[in-house]
């Protein structure tokens, strides 16, 4: 009989309201910075909500050759962009790979949803003369793996999740089994999501999930576990995982980040809107994820939790950890990413295990933003605020979505070898050569314009930039933890 095998995380790419790379990212999240900000891409004068997660300075030619890249939706422009740099940042060369042993498995919840809407509309106002013959292309969901896999040439499985906003804790859960079964050696691992389009914005405010301005210029910001927290604020984007059999990644030299350990997925039953009050699944999800992994409730030392911000979600996750962690409950810091970052559906998965992954690597919990006013019922330790420094070895993600798909991750850090680090990662301050030099070579589309380096500095740069000089009534958090000093900003980034 054969033996499960250990999967392992060896790259991670990432598109999001924080940052268009790992290093960009990971500094504005730990610093507790927001990536939430008034929309700009179209009017929310007609909604009771104006405030998203919105990336406003993604150039899909920074990846993708300009022919290409107008074929494709956003969405797709997002998970290809994440995977190319995710395979670049784990040194992944598919020419020295059997391609068949390579696969790749996203999540979308709601996939080229957004391009299909605009499509209609353009239908109507020329008659469905004109009509984009991409169309179709662009809106199955199934176009963000198929994308990826066009863009880095596999011809392993290549399976698109979309269970709502769990779809990429899914994807990921899958393609460790897939490692696990044998049946594959690789999977390029993630999710993707750009929801912000004014009729899925009207669907959300019609349904009374998004947080809702207050008048005037007072706005309300996600605010997880918060008394005051009203709903939730969108967000779009992508991340990446190259999730690898261990044996695999060591025969190759590949730096390896951490080590996916277990998971489990449980089902409501209960409504399409609403969460089973009772958070028994939601529980079970996290008991069960726990045996997967072959932990105990004290050997857990950080848990990102869903954190969804809503009034009914927050006290069911808080019940649900309380439940199956017991005493250990109120030990484990629990933070959660969306305050920083909006719900972007199937893409928070990504952001939530990327970000955990850093967590453990740097040794640093980033903070739940905007939590100022507890919920009494919310009382476990929430790392409001401020980020903290902690020893930590294993950590466990929540995901719940709509529909009552309850999936947990359970991930543990490696320690990587003095002769690896220059290795790990650009987040520690390297950066790999350009990546997927195969799939440049096999179809001329995909590229790295200017290089890698430069569109990194660039857009350090932009988001530093737009912190500084924002007006600060008019910014949506805080980023209390960029400095100002010229020497601080070296050592971060290695500039001079």
């Amino acid at each position: 009989m054969r033996q499960h095998r250990r999967v392992v995380i060896t790259g991670m790419g990432i598109v999001s309201p924080l940052g268009l790379d790992l290093r960009t990212f990971w500094y504005l999240l730990s610093k507790g910075c927001s990536g939430i900000k008034p929309i700009t891409s179209f009017d929310t004068s007609p909604f009771s909500a104006s405030l998203a997660g919105e990336i406003t300075d993604f150039d899909p030619t920074d990846f993708i050759q300009p022919k290409k890249a107008r074929r494709m939706g956003r969405v797709s422009q997002f998970a290809v962009a994440s995977a190319l740099m995710a395979s670049r940042d784990a040194a992944l060369n598919l020419d020295q790979e059997d391609r068949h042993r390579v696969g790749v498995c996203f999540g979308t919840s709601v996939g080229g949803l957004k391009e299909a809407f605009e499509a209609h509309d353009s239908m109507l106002a020329k008659q469905y003369k004109h009509t984009n013959p991409f169309t179709m292309t662009t809106t199955f969901p199934n176009a963000v793996s198929a994308e990826v896999s066009i863009a880095l040439g596999t011809h392993g499985e290549c399976e698109t999740y979309s269970i709502g906003c769990s779809s990429t804790a899914n994807a990921i859960g899958r393609a460790y089994d897939l490692i696990r079964s044998h049946d594959v050696d690789i999977v390029i691992a993630g999710g993707a999501e750009a929801p912000l389009h004014p009729t899925i914005f009207s669907a959300m405010d019609a349904g009374r999930t998004l947080a809702p301005d207050q008048g005037g210029t007072i706005r309300n910001l996600p605010r997880p576990f918060d008394q005051a927290r009203c709903g939730i604020v969108l967000g779009e984007g992508a991340g990446c995982l190259i999730l690898e059999e261990q044996q695999h990644a060591e025969r190759r030299g590949a730096p390896i980040y951490a080590e996916l350990e277990g998971w489990a997925f449980t089902t409501d039953a209960y409504s399409m809107a609403r969460p089973d009050e009772t958070g028994k699944e939601h529980r079970r999800a996290i008991e069960c994820a726990l045996s997967s992994a072959h932990w105990f409730p004290e050997e857990v030392d950080y848990i990102n939790a869903c954190g969804l911000g809503t009034v009914e979600l927050d006290l069911i996750e808080t019940m649900a950890i309380k439940q199956a962690m017991g005493a250990a409950a109120y030990r484990v810091p629990v933070s959660s990413f969306k305050a920083a970052l909006g719900h972007a559906f199937a893409a928070s998965g990504a952001f939530q295990l990327i970000g955990t992954v850093l967590a453990l690597q740097h040794q640093f919990i980033p903070p739940t933003l905007h939590l100022t006013q507890p919920d009494p019922q919310c009382d476990l330790d929430y790392v409001a605020r401020i980020g903290r420094a902690r020893a930590m070895q294993r950590a466990m993600i929540n995901s719940f979505g709509f529909g009552g798909k309850n999936i947990v991750i359970a991930v543990s850090r490696v320690d990587v070898p003095v002769s690896q680090q220059e290795l790990v990662h650009e987040s520690l301050g390297t950066y790999h050569e350009p990546l997927a030099a195969a799939a440049l070579a096999k179809s001329g589309h995909y590229d790295l314009r200017p290089p890698a380096t430069l569109i990194e500095t660039a857009h350090e740069l932009r988001a530093l930039n737009a912190y500084r000089s924002s007006d600060a009534n008019d910014r949506s958090g805080v980023c209390a933890g960029v400095s100002e000093n010229t020497a601080d900003r070296r050592e971060v980034y290695g500039t001079s």
